[in-house]
């Protein structure tokens, strides 16, 4: 779990300085793994890559027989989009049918309506789990927000006792965490914070 999401070799140079005195690898590498549950959790998304070009990862989501979809995680590239039928069968079609946003997805194929002369785009069928984007998820590189976000919260629990105390210890390894309740005051800290709503807000609206 160690140097997810900043690396130690960050954390002992500028901006954070945290000195072997400060903070050993040992008892640095526990607080990398407490931050970044916490911030996994704050933010309500992780910040890894999943899939690769050899190995695209699948996610199902419900049809709605809209034309536009809403992906359920950040989407870097999309391979191919698999259309369930009620039976075993199923369509494949390539991301070209597509347009492709980080946060969603429309068809850019348009079909004849029967009898009507005109034409509209097509549409995600509506199902339950029966539409697979296949893709490369998440992000590529770790968010240089989120890595100051994790650095700083590593320097606030080393340097401020009554922010750590913020959070009850179960054992090494297995957390749990008490939480501010009050949406404006996350951690309490008002630039951190910003981070976090930044962040939570995407996963959300989809705007980073």
């Amino acid at each position: 779990m160690s140097d997810k999401y900043i690396t130690r070799a960050e954390l002992r140079s500028d901006p954070y300085k945290i000195s072997i005195d400060d903070a050993d690898n040992k008892y640095l590498e526990i607080l990398q793994g407490i931050t970044y549950d916490m911030i996994n959790l704050f933010c309500e998304q992780d910040f890894e890559q999943e899939g690769a070009v050899d190995d695209y990862n699948e996610e199902k989501i419900d049809g709605t027989g809209k034309d536009t979809i809403f992906t359920p995680k950040r989407l870097l590239t999309l391979e191919k989009i698999r259309v369930y039928s009620q039976t075993d069968s199923y369509t494949d079609y390539t991301a070209s049918n597509f347009v492709v946003k980080k946060k969603y997805i429309s068809w850019n194929v348009y079909s004849e309506l029967t009898g009507s002369g005109r034409y509209q785009v097509d549409r995600f069928s509506e199902g339950n789990n029966n539409i697979g984007i296949f893709g490369i998820w998440g992000w590529s590189d770790y968010p240089d927000a989120i890595k100051y976000l994790q650095g700083k919260l590593i320097q606030k629990m080393i340097n401020d006792k009554s922010f750590a105390n913020k959070f009850s210890q179960e054992k090494v390894g297995d957390f749990s965490y008490t939480l501010v309740k009050d949406e404006d005051r996350i951690t309490g800290d008002f630039e951190l914070d910003l981070i976090i709503k930044k962040y939570r807000l995407w996963s959300v609206y989809g705007t980073y």
